[in-house]
């Protein structure tokens, strides 16, 4: 199979994480953390479309917030990146409190018929 994955680039560093679960981190100019992660995530994967055509959540190997939380960091960091600065995020209420410029970044404009609901 392939080994494809995501390249997290930061100020100081960077995150290589592969779809096998390997990883490897590099800080302030030096190596830093590193692993095999398990390798669990193409299970993972498979496992949640299963559960998506059964509909039986009880087979589910993760819980689907451990997903949300992954994407809402990768989100997070493009919606930092596109500002240009920091960002203060409040995860309960999963707002940027008063920051109405970070926070126009949490949803988009609907096209009718195809909208959200306010309450999903």
């Amino acid at each position: 199979g392939t080994n494809s994955g995501v390249l997290f680039l930061g100020s100081k560093g960077y995150l290589s994480l592969q779809l096998n679960g390997t990883y490897e981190t590099f800080v302030d100019g030096k190596p830093g953390p590193k692993g095999s992660g398990g390798g669990a995530h193409p299970q993972l994967v498979a496992n949640f479309y299963d559960v998506m055509r059964s509909r039986t959540t009880s087979d589910l190997l993760a819980p689907v917030a451990y997903g949300h939380t992954g994407a809402a960091l990768c989100h997070l960091g493009n919606i930092a990146y596109r500002l240009g600065r920091a960002i203060t995020f409040d995860p309960k209420a999963e707002t940027f409190g008063d920051d109405q410029d970070a926070n126009a970044f949490l949803t988009r404009k609907y096209r009718a018929p195809y909208t959200m609901p306010d309450n999903v």
